[in-house]
């Protein structure tokens, strides 16, 4: 086999603030347009007034401008979906049919075999609309017969569910939509999942499992949560202002939107005349060994840096321009200019007087968060985009709202490598045969770090295979793996060997579910599920003793149980494989298959309690009286009833991707670390993904695990509106229909899981 061929980016779409396709993204960009508003009326589950206090208070936002997308309208032609489920489908689903139909229509396809083409996007585990509503539908319902004595005054009959998969679904759809039977899923590596889906999409080319990928991410999440949330951390701007590098940066502005690419092995591209608007050279992966969850630190970042520029044979002085991580957070843009000054003061050459000339200025470096907001998991795709057609049009892309650096920061002093693009410029070669070069950095919470290096594909250059590539490291040693530690929590199974026991003697987990599991919504459950779902395999507890872990006991309630269940068997795991816990280990990663946990959609319920009271005291004739002081004594008793306030802590506690990430810094890995989400073949996309990496010698050792808490009401709901639970105790046997179906649907999971 043959060192890593380079990787042709063919096709690109997006849908972006401001922007509902790439020509508008690119005229916004060249004519400094800034896509910030005052978030409309209709955006929030409750009037932008209600909830907005200046000053930070738990469950409040403290600033109402974000980056949101206006006017979008769906346009289902080309999308081999029925349309009644188009229309049903989570607004985060729309903007990746739009975006991907875009990518894919941009390039030559022809030639491609679809049953070898895959998806791998990035999507972010937090609440979404659809996911919001059902919260609202069953467990708000039954909060309001509770109120009102059984019996509901608005909603007295139960309204017809749509099937709600906030994470898995979105690259599911996409490949449905266009046929593609390459296998698909998707991952969340916070805000720089969109590389390390771009870096997977690499690797199907790279080993010749696909011919062609679709890669980038997504993010709509609820805009409220968003804010409220990121209000929590103090990460969101007061000013409203996104201004990367700036003396005047205050924080981060939310953005929403999706951003998907198109990639091909080069020699493929070439065959097939494809319009190469990119050449992926190198991508480096990390996690963050030091520091807390919320700090990034420059030692991982650097780590993610060297591993792009050793794929590519590259030195940093061979970069023109770098479109950074930039967002506008005083803290995380001073680490991340220290972390470039310090691998270029570790790579400079001893001939940097002479580079220096050919260059003729400092290194260009930029931030499209400063014109669209932070898009979370499709921060990468966006910044990726932006460079990409900075190198089309060959005009360096400009950054907004930078006038000077402040005093303290690395780009104040005279030597500095680096200057803030502020405006456009036409991009020059250094040399007519070598192509322009770009950096694109992503750095999310929890310390997950992506750094990727793409130049110009053009005839007149050399865009020859990797320089430094090993075909042995590389392609030639495919070792077999071994698993060396194991630990399982199941059901009322609380431990491996207790789950050994029970397999072994043929017994069974299944039982009735636990009293209260359900937090009191058994009756509205009951309407939908028609005596079904009474029955599986329910936890009773988890614990943990203080001091266990290196979360602070107060913290600890705050936390969904998911995160915590993993980092008790990811512990006990480590200790059946003999590894000392919390050692540093800059080569182990972890991945982790999950889904959606509901419950980060519980604090969705005390927001709309504030319509619910208007509502109830239009329709309830004894509350009719009440004053306003009142009404908002009334509202707040009810809020405290329903459930505690979103806090930094709880907003920290309620991200599905920091699963995988709290295990990394408990015990101080340094490789790769992120969730993926396959529905039920989560946990096999994992273990095969940790493979791959150890074969190709990026990591030394992976921990590999999944979890799913399936058993809160409303994804029994939900799935059950799919596919209809038991309603025994007992596996009932099946009609030929369902057998058809059921060998049908295996038959579709274990050839995605193959692919």
């Amino acid at each position: 086999m043959k060192p890593k061929t380079p990787i042709a980016i063919v096709g690109m779409g997006g849908v972006f603030p401001g922007a509902s396709d790439l020509d508008i993204f690119w005229k916004n960009i060249a004519n400094k347009k800034d896509a910030v508003c005052n978030v409309p009326e209709h955006r929030w589950i409750v009037r932008p007034n209600a909830i907005y206090d200046p000053i930070p208070a738990p469950d409040k936002a403290y600033s109402k401008r974000a980056c949101l997308i206006h006017d979008f309208r769906f346009d289902p032609t080309g999308i081999d979906i029925d349309t009644k489920l188009l229309d049903k489908l989570d607004p985060l689903c729309h903007f990746v049919l739009h975006a991907g139909r875009e990518a894919f229509s941009s390039c030559v396809t022809s030639s491609l075999d679809k049953e070898r083409v895959g998806v791998i996007l990035a999507a972010i585990a937090l609440p979404t609309d659809a996911s919001s509503a059902l919260t609202r539908e069953i467990l708000g319902r039954s909060f309001e017969r509770k109120l009102f004595s059984g019996h509901s005054p608005l909603t007295p009959n139960r309204s017809p569910l749509t099937p709600i998969h906030v994470t898995s679904f979105p690259a599911a759809v996409l490949a449905r939509a266009f046929g593609l039977g390459g296998g698909s899923f998707t991952l969340d590596a916070a805000c720089a999942s969109s590389l390390y889906a771009v870096k997977l999409a690499c690797d199907e080319l790279h080993s010749y499992r696909a011919d062609a990928m679709l890669a980038g991410g997504v993010s709509r999440p609820e805009c409220l949560y968003t804010q409220v949330g990121f209000s929590q951390l103090r990460a969101l701007s007061p000013s409203g202002r996104c201004a990367p590098f700036d003396e005047t940066a205050d924080g981060l502005v939310v953005g929403e939107g999706a951003g998907i690419v198109v990639l091909k092995r080069l020699d493929d591209a070439l065959r097939d005349g494809d319009t190469i608007y990119g050449v992926i050279r190198g991508i480096g992966l990390s996690n963050d060994i030091r520091g807390n969850l919320l700090a990034p630190d420059t030692e991982g970042q650097v780590r993610a840096m060297r591993l792009a520029y050793e794929a590519s044979g590259w030195s940093p002085y061979d970069i023109d321009y770098i479109e950074c991580h930039g967002a506008g957070t005083p803290v995380g843009d001073a680490t991340e200019l220290n972390s470039l000054h310090t691998l270029w003061r570790e790579s400079e050459p001893e001939a940097s007087a002479t580079l220096a000339d050919a260059r003729g200025s400092k290194c260009a470096i930029g931030s499209v968060k400063s014109m669209i907001g932070h898009l979370l998991t499709a921060a990468g795709a966006a910044g990726m985009i932006k460079t990409l057609l900075g190198l089309k049009h060959k005009i360096l892309p400009p950054s907004l709202n930078f006038t000077g650096a402040a005093e303290s920061s690395p780009l104040a002093g005279k030597n500095s490598p680096f200057r803030v693009q502020t405006h456009t410029q036409e991009w020059r070669r250094r040399d007519k045969n070598i192509p322009l070069r770009a950096a694109v950095s992503s750095f999310g919470f929890g310390g997950i770090n992506a750094h990727l290096l793409i130049e110009e594909g053009h005839p007149e250059c050399k865009n020859e295979i990797f320089a430094n590539a090993n075909p042995l490291k590389f392609h030639f040693s495919t070792p077999d793996c071994a698993i060396v530690g194991m630990d399982a929590v199941f059901g009322s199974a609380g431990s491996l060997r207790e789950f050994q026991e029970i397999v072994f003697n043929g017994g069974s987990l299944i039982r009735k579910r636990p009293k209260n599991r359900w937090k009191g919504a058994d009756d509205i459950a009951s309407e939908y599920l028609m005596g079904r779902g009474d029955y599986g395999a329910y936890m009773e507890e988890l614990s943990l003793y203080a001091g266990e872990f290196r979360v602070p006991p107060n913290e600890i309630p705050d936390i969904l149980p998911q995160q915590l269940l993993m980092l008790k068997v990811a512990a006990k795991a480590m200790q059946d494989a003999g590894l000392p816990l919390r050692k540093e280990r800059p080569r182990m990663g972890v991945i982790i298959g999950a889904d959606f946990d509901f419950e980060a959609t519980n604090f969705h319920l005390r927001w709309n309690l504030y319509n619910e009271v208007r509502k109830w005291k239009s329709a309830v004739q004894r509350l009719q009286g009440l004053d306003d002081k009142q009404t908002e004594l009334w509202l707040e008793s009810l809020r405290d009833a329903c459930g505690p306030p979103l806090t930094a802590a709880r907003t920290l506690g309620a991200l599905g991707g920091i699963v995988a990430s709290r295990i990394a810094r408990e015990f101080r890995f340094g490789g790769p670390s992120f969730i993926v989400s396959g529905d039920a073949a989560s946990g096999m996309k994992a273990l095969e993904i940790a493979v791959r990496l150890l074969r190709q010698n990026e990591v030394e050792t992976m921990l590999v695990g999944a979890i799913d808490l399936a058993g809160d009401v409303r994804n029994i709901v939900s799935r059950n509106s799919m596919r209809q639970f038991s309603a025994k105790g007992d596996m009932i046997k099946p009609s030929q229909t369902e057998i058809a179906s059921m060998l049908w649907l295996k038959a579709w999971e274990m050839r995605a899981a193959e692919n």
